[in-house]
């Protein structure tokens, strides 16, 4: 889940306002890999029509703006946050700030507690407790993860990661599973879709 800040929010409404851009949507790509250092990642961020999504694009709704991702950038890009810096010249741009990222609990971590999860606020942040608490600690045992992408009114979607990518029983964890203990945790959600590539996965548990 991308999550844009009011400062960006606000510089968009202002490229809109200058009629720079009609119906604005966010475009994010992962720009050439810095040859000095190989390990560090910069973004490609553009503002664009709406309409000029690509074919190999998905497009998501994050409360509101529009936001283009390759398959592979939206991969990268889960819980980033994206920002806009003043320049020091007057000039700026927008930035992404990738998340810190936690460990896989090990097989033999703690199991999670079944005491009653307190959830409040927006569908997705009801969500991701859900897969923080329930979900993700039961099927690190196999490698796995599931990573909220975006939540589009009542439909959740979803990638699985880890084990659960390309593994031969990922649709039925995700039926009798993910998508039980999700609509009984949150039981406005309508539907699950599972956008993962599942073609992609080198190490399916079974």
């Amino acid at each position: 889940m991308i999550k844009i800040t009011d400062t960006a929010r606000n510089r968009i409404a202002e490229f809109v306002d200058r009629e720079v851009v009609r119906d604005p949507a966010l475009r994010i790509g992962v720009a050439e890999s810095d040859p000095r250092s190989p390990v560090a990642r910069a973004y490609r961020i553009s503002l664009v029509e709406r309409d000029d999504k690509e074919r190999t694009e998905i497009a998501v709704n994050v409360d509101g703006i529009r936001v283009l991702l390759n398959l592979d950038t939206s991969n990268l890009l889960s819980g980033a946050t994206v920002d806009w810096v003043d320049g020091q010249n007057g000039d700026g741009g927008f930035r992404v700030e990738e998340p810190q990222r936690e460990q896989t609990p090990s097989p033999d971590a703690e199991a999670p507690s079944e005491e009653p999860l307190e959830l409040t606020g927006p569908i997705a942040s009801r969500v991701q407790k859900v897969f923080d608490h329930r979900i993700n600690p039961q099927i690190a045992a196999h490698g796995g993860a599931v990573e909220l992408v975006d939540v589009d009114d009542t439909v959740v979607h979803l990638r699985m990661t880890g084990g659960c990518q390309g593994c031969a029983a990922s649709a039925a964890t995700l039926r009798m599973g993910i998508e039980r203990m999700l609509k009984e945790a949150v039981p406005e959600i309508d539907e699950i879709v599972d956008v993962t590539d599942h073609t992609a996965g080198v190490n399916p548990y079974y």
